[in-house]
């Protein structure tokens, strides 16, 4: 595996998102992972994308593992998305906006529908989010000759969607590993009578995502 960490961004990072960076990195280093790390700033996400993808494609790595510069994950994502065994594999995330709905998707066209419940083994999946994503640069390379593009936005999906329909088109599947559950950094209003709720519930879902519960 030569591998590309791809991580678009619009600014500034999160620093709950670049902890968990340095601990994946760490990892790869210890594990002795050919890997190079690409940021890619602007405003506008698709050219992003695009960028590091034909990057991908372009310098020789056999897969880019994609990372939201707003997600939250454990070292061990990398190794949990490879044991799927697929070309293309999402983790587990939620919208940070309410009403919190899922990243993956039993349809997106004509029309989008989400999941609501997760089996526990890897499932196939008409579409996802690109916050956390292993796929090949086979895939990438495929999709970016048919189209001239991989991540430009049509008039009814977004980047990543657009990109999900242009790989199906070819015949490539998508699936998720349920086993990688993201967290999506957010921003919530407290209220003094939610206060203690809410700290209970957060420290519940990260010692979780810790591997503490």
């Amino acid at each position: 595996m030569k591998l590309l960490l791809a991580i678009p961004t619009t600014d500034y990072m999160h620093h709950r998102f670049t902890e968990c960076l340095t601990k994946l990195i760490r990892k790869l280093d210890a594990d002795g992972i050919d890997y190079d790390v690409m940021f890619q700033s602007g405003t506008l996400v698709y050219h992003a994308r695009d960028a590091i993808a034909f990057k991908a494609i372009d310098g020789g790595y056999t897969h880019s593992l994609w990372l939201d510069s707003d997600m939250i994950f454990t070292e061990h994502v990398l190794d949990d998305l490879r044991d799927a065994n697929k070309g293309f594999v999402s983790g587990i995330a939620h919208g940070r906006r309410e009403p919190h709905h899922s990243c993956l998707f039993t349809e997106i066209y004509p029309s989008v529908h989400r999941f609501t419940e997760y089996p526990n083994d890897t499932f196939k999946v008409a579409g996802c989010g690109f916050g956390c994503v292993l796929i090949s640069s086979d895939i990438l390379a495929a999709v970016r000759k048919a189209n001239g593009t991989c991540f430009f936005p049509t008039r009814e999906l977004g980047e990543d969607l657009a990109f999900c329909k242009r790989a199906t088109d070819l015949g490539y599947e998508i699936w998720a590993e349920p086993t990688v559950r993201l967290g999506h950094i957010g921003h919530i209003n407290i209220y003094p009578e939610y206060r203690d709720m809410y700290v209970k519930t957060v420290q519940g879902l990260e010692g979780k995502l810790n591997g503490n519960d």
